[in-house]
């Protein structure tokens, strides 16, 4: 019998329970692509090999304004506890606008996996270039220009008389409203239109500086303002020729 279950949890100390956890050998690992991973299953079966009486908690999930959310989890061993949070990410390891259940459940249970590692057991996955994790808080211009990308999607538009229609995240979701309001020929163009898109301009400028030229948005953005050119101005205040 492992001396953890003779002794009382309430006596464990954190380097015990280090020294057990960070010297088991986990063998029974997945790959998806470049990176390692294990799964909750096994990361669980193997903690309660050594402290069956371990509890892990999921807390509340954080929405952010931009449509991307982040789990919590904390993993409770004896009188210690751990708390830990990952963002609901793909499988390219960026955030996911939105999330379903799913990829929310998905998400709380590496968080599991990432907590139960703080104790010790697994850290090593963690360490290796090939894991999804590896220099995760280290700089890296080309994650942080896919975050901006998420980032900068949240968009409101106002009435011609200042109503506020809502919040829109993503350009396709700003585009289909825009497309409702502003959408017709050239020639039937009023000035209600006018006015709609004049106090809207600001919306339609971050809009297109957050898109890529090479997105189809960008595209159909700069369509819209080709309609729209006698009343569109620059950022530096220039009228667009």
């Amino acid at each position: 019998m492992n001396i953890m279950y003779e002794k009382c949890k309430d006596d464990l100390t954190r380097t015990e329970i280090w020294k057990t956890l960070s010297v088991v050998e986990c063998t029974q690992t997945d790959k998806k692509g470049n990176f390692t991973y294990m799964s909750w299953g096994v990361a669980w079966l193997e903690l309660m090999k050594y402290f069956p009486f371990a509890e892990y908690e999921f807390l509340q999930t954080q929405y952010y304004d931009n449509g991307t959310a982040e789990v919590h989890c904390k993993v409770t061993i004896g009188k210690h506890e751990i708390l830990m949070h990952l963002p609901v990410m793909d499988f390219n390891n960026a955030s996911i606008k939105n999330p379903t259940s799913r990829q929310i459940n998905d998400a709380k249970m590496r968080c599991l996996v990432k907590c139960i590692a703080m104790f010790g057991l697994g850290h090593y996955i963690f360490t290796n270039q090939k894991s999804p994790y590896y220099g995760e808080d280290l700089p890296d211009e080309v994650k942080d220009q896919q975050e901006k990308a998420v980032v900068n999607t949240k968009y409101s538009l106002v009435t011609a008389e200042g109503e506020d229609l809502g919040i829109y995240v993503g350009e396709d979701d700003l585009l289909r409203t825009l497309k409702e309001r502003l959408g017709v020929k050239k020639a039937d163009i009023t000035d209600q239109h006018k006015d709609f898109f004049r106090v809207n301009m600001d919306t339609i400028k971050q809009a297109i500086d957050n898109v890529d030229q090479q997105d189809p948005n960008h595209v159909k953005l700069n369509r819209l303002i080709g309609f729209y050119s006698d009343i569109w101005v620059t950022r530096d205040g220039q009228k667009e020729s």
